[in-house]
């Protein structure tokens, strides 16, 4: 699928700027488009980006470690 990033988009291992066009695999493409931070070039759906709040579940991270030179 060839996208358009109407934003920044920091999706590993894709990286693109505001604009840029690029081709990704359908099932990227349709999540990027589905959020709204892309428009399908193809096709021309463009979503608007949901702006309520989520919630980040982390999983496996440590916190409060503090490391000791002895």
């Amino acid at each position: 699928m060839r996208i358009e990033a109407k934003e920044t988009i920091k999706h590993h291992p894709y990286y693109l700027d505001e604009g840029d066009i690029k081709n990704v695999p359908d099932e990227v493409g349709q999540m990027m488009v589905a959020n709204g931070w892309a428009k399908n070039s193809e096709t021309g759906e463009d979503n608007e980006p949901s702006r309520d709040p989520v919630t980040l579940d982390i999983d496996n991270s440590v916190t409060g470690i503090k490391s000791e030179v002895k």
